[in-house]
C-alpha cells in the first residue's frame, strides 16, 4: 500500500514532466545559465578559506633568541664563581691601577745608604797588546788566549799507522793488516792463517801471530776487543750449528791465547758477528775470504779498568815494602850502635 496518495504521485510527476519540457525548450532556444547565476550558485555553497596574517610572527623567534642568550649568561655568570670568582682579579688590578695614577706612587721617608764605588785596576783599563803578524798563521794562535805566564801547548800531531816492520810482522804478507784512526788501533787478521777450515782451534801459525800481537798489546793498558766474523756460507756441524757460534769460538779461542801470553783478561771481550759485518762483497771467492777474519781492536780514548790500575799499584806496593823494611832494620842497627859507644 502506497504512503503517498495518487492525486499527489500525480502532481509531483506532473511538477517533473513539466521541468523537463521547459528544460528541453531551453536547451532548444540556446539558452545558458548567466554569469550571475552561476556565481549565485557557487557562492551558496562555498565557503572562501580564512587566511591569517603572519606579519608579527618574527617576535616569537626573537624572543626565544633573547631567552636563550639569558640562560647561557647565567650560566657563564655560575661557573665564574664556582672557579673563584674569574673576572675579579681583573676588576681589582683596574681599581689598583686607577687609584695610583689618580693619587700617586707614596713618598719614602726612609734614611739613603750610600755605597762605595770600586776602583777599578788600571790594568783592566789598558787596551790588549796587539798579537804579532808571525803567529798568526800558527796553530796556537787559533786557540784560546791563556793567561800570563802559562804557555800553550802545541795541538798534538794526527797519528799515524804503524808499519809492519816496526810491528814486528812483515814477514805475515797481506794476511795481516794495521788500521789505525783517532779512537782504535785494529790488526786484521785473516782466518786462513789462524784457523783451519770449519775449526775454531788456532793453527801454529795462528799462534806464532797471537803470540806476536800479545807482545805488542803488553805495551800498553788499552782496552781490546776481539772480534769474529764470517762469510755467509752456512755451516752445520755438531760444534757449530751456525756461523754465529763459529765465529764466537774463534773469537774467544784468540782472548784464551792471549791470556796465555800474557795479557791481562780484564782488558779482553770476545765478540762474534757472523756475517753480519762484511767488508768485502760475498759475490766473489776473494771477497768472501777477505770477511772471514778476527780482528784485534785496541781502544785508545780508554785507559785501563780501574781494577787492573789498583792491581798494579799493589804490586808495586809489595814489591817496596821489602826494600822499606830493610832500610828500617839498617837504620836500628845505626842507631843503637851509636848508643852503645
Amino acid at each position: 500500500m502506497s504512503l503517498i496518495s495518487p492525486s499527489l504521485a500525480q502532481r509531483i510527476e506532473q511538477a517533473r514532466q513539466a521541468q523537463l519540457r521547459a528544460q528541453k525548450a531551453a536547451a532548444n532556444s540556446g539558452w545558458r545559465p548567466s554569469k550571475s547565476d552561476r556565481k549565485d550558485r557557487y557562492a551558496r555553497w562555498h565557503v572562501d578559506e580564512v587566511v591569517e596574517s603572519d606579519a608579527e610572527n618574527w617576535l616569537l623567534s626573537y624572543l626565544d633568541l633573547i631567552t636563550l642568550l639569558l640562560a647561557l649568561l647565567v650560566v657563564m655568570l655560575a661557573v665564574s664563581r664556582l672557579n673563584g670568582g674569574f673576572y675579579e682579579p681583573a676588576v681589582q688590578q683596574v681599581d689598583i691601577v686607577g687609584s695610583l695614577a689618580s693619587k700617586g706612587l707614596p713618598a719614602y721617608d726612609g734614611e739613603y745608604a750610600e755605597f762605595d764605588t770600586p776602583d777599578i785596576p788600571a790594568s783592566w783599563a789598558e787596551p790588549a797588546p796587539p798579537v804579532a803578524a808571525a803567529s798568526a798563521g800558527t796553530p796556537a794562535a787559533a786557540a784560546a788566549p791563556a793567561g800570563e805566564g802559562e804557555v800553550v801547548a802545541p795541538a798534538a800531531p794526527p797519528l799515524k799507522a804503524p808499519s809492519k816492520e816496526s810491528l814486528g810482522l812483515a814477514d805475515l804478507g797481506n794476511s795481516v793488516d794495521v788500521i789505525i784512526n783517532e779512537q782504535s788501533v785494529s790488526f786484521r787478521i785473516s782466518n786462513e792463517l789462524l784457523f783451519p777450515s770449519g775449526q775454531a782451534t788456532l793453527s801454529p801459525s795462528g799462534l806464532d801471530v797471537i803470540k806476536r800481537l800479545a807482545t805488542i798489546l803488553n805495551k800498553n793498558d788499552y782496552q781490546v776487543s776481539v772480534e769474529g766474523h764470517s762469510d755467509p756460507v752456512p755451516i752445520q756441524t755438531r760444534q757449530f750449528a751456525s756461523n754465529w757460534e763459529l765465529s764466537t769460538s774463534r773469537a774467544t779461542s784468540v782472548l784464551r791465547e792471549l791470556v796465555r801470553d800474557g795479557v791481562a783478561g780484564e782488558r779482553l771481550r770476545a765478540v762474534g758477528y757472523a756475517e753480519t759485518r762484511p767488508i768485502e762483497s760475498n759475490d766473489t771467492a776473494a771477497g768472501r775470504a777477505a770477511n772471514r777474519r778476527v780482528e784485534l781492536i785496541m781502544d785508545i780514548t780508554a785507559p785501563a779498568k780501574p781494577a787492573q790500575a789498583e792491581a798494579k799499584a799493589e804490586a808495586k806496593g809489595e814489591a817496596a815494602t821489602p826494600a822499606s823494611a830493610a832500610a828500617g832494620k839498617a837504620a836500628t842497627a845505626k842507631a843503637g850502635a851509636a848508643g852503645k859507644s
